[in-house]
């Protein structure tokens, strides 16, 4: 299961959340992860939009749900490009 942005306006995520691949990005998607016995533990997982995308396939076995909130990089801002 996946919440758009239409069905959780709310940020969960914030500037504190950091990409667990390369943690120098902010994480703008959570990937909570089912229980497993191929995985040492079940728990979460922070990703940048980058490593999301990169990562969204191969871990779709292991992934219970995943907040998505990388609307936060457009909000704000509007067609003609200025912020509002």
């Amino acid at each position: 299961m996946s919440i758009a942005p239409t069905e959780h306006p709310l940020a969960t995520l914030n500037a504190t959340h950091r990409c667990d691949r390369c943690s120098n990005s902010r994480a703008y998607v959570l990937v909570l992860l089912k229980d497993s016995d191929n995985l040492p533990e079940s728990g979460e997982l922070y990703f940048c939009v980058h490593h999301a995308d990169q990562y969204k396939e191969p871990l779709a076995p292991y992934t219970r749900d995943t907040i998505d909130e990388r609307w936060q990089l457009t909000e704000g801002i509007r067609d003609d490009g200025h912020v509002h």
